[in-house]
């Protein structure tokens, strides 16, 4: 499974704001937004996504996180019913973000992930399993500095593939299973604690993405699935979800579609 069209020709809306058992909707938008649209989008936050935005020293990193935490707002409020100020989210013990489950609630429990990277964000969506989702700008990275990386964070059945790679093949095998690794450890929700070295995913480009081995949780390939896709030709990301991706439908956030204080 891969995407084949970038993510500025994926439908701005599903079919329907519902999600199947085995279903993931994956949305995407550029958070290169005009200043107005920004301090529009910062009104639905939380007081303490607010006074996390302040904290960041940097303009561009302060507007990238407000846009990112609001659009996450506005999409969960459509799945959810909501206006996007009333959703109640929370971060667990390793900081993962997470909506609070609702009192008596009959609907399915929704879970979501998000990554930004260099102006362009992703959503995972999907109900009552975990989900991770990464994204990286290919950064033109020196061939040492890879192989350094690799040797650090790799497990070393990856990193002996890494090595045996052709020199032009590199670059991309390195964010191919970087991203992997980032979205399946953003997946099970432990942070830091659960190391890269840990567990094994495929990354030359004739294999499937797949979770290969786990020393920790020697079931877990037995549990879990990947999908790699290109929203863009600079970027490249991974989703895992708990258990078999039926469907996954692709669809990009647009600014006119959404207005900010929509329900």
């Amino acid at each position: 499974m891969s995407s084949v069209l970038t993510w500025q020709d994926w439908p701005t809306r599903p079919t329907d704001f519902y999600l199947a058992p085995g279903e993931v909707h994956l949305w995407c938008t550029s958070l290169a937004l005009p200043s107005a649209t920004v301090a529009r989008l910062a009104a639905v936050l939380a007081p303490d996504e607010q006074q996390r935005a302040a904290g960041f020293l940097s303009a561009e990193s302060r507007r990238e996180f407000v846009a990112a935490r609001a659009i996450l707002r506005l999409i969960l409020s459509r799945y959810l019913g909501l206006g996007p100020q009333e959703l109640r989210l929370r971060t667990n013990p390793w900081g993962k973000p997470e909506l609070e489950p609702a009192p008596a609630s009959s609907r399915p429990a929704l879970t979501f992930n998000l990554s930004h990277s260099e102006g362009l964000a992703l959503y995972a969506l999907t109900c009552e399993r975990a989900i991770g989702v990464d994204l990286e700008f290919l950064r033109p990275l020196p061939e040492d500095e890879l192989e350094q990386l690799a040797a650090r964070y790799f497990a070393p059945s990856e990193y002996r593939t890494f090595l045996n790679l052709a020199h032009e093949e590199k670059r991309a095998a390195f964010f191919r299973c970087w991203t992997r690794k980032e979205a399946y450890v953003k997946a099970r929700g432990q942070g830091l604690s659960l190391s890269l070295s840990a567990f094994e995913v495929s990354l030359t480009s004739d294999s499937p993405p797949r979770l290969l081995a786990s020393s920790e949780d020697p079931q877990a390939p037995q549990r879990w699935s990947l999908l790699s896709l290109e929203p863009s030709p600079s970027y490249t990301a991974a989703l895992a979800v708990e258990g078999h991706i039926d469907h996954v439908e692709y669809l990009r956030w647009n600014s006119h579609e959404f207005s900010p204080f929509a329900t």
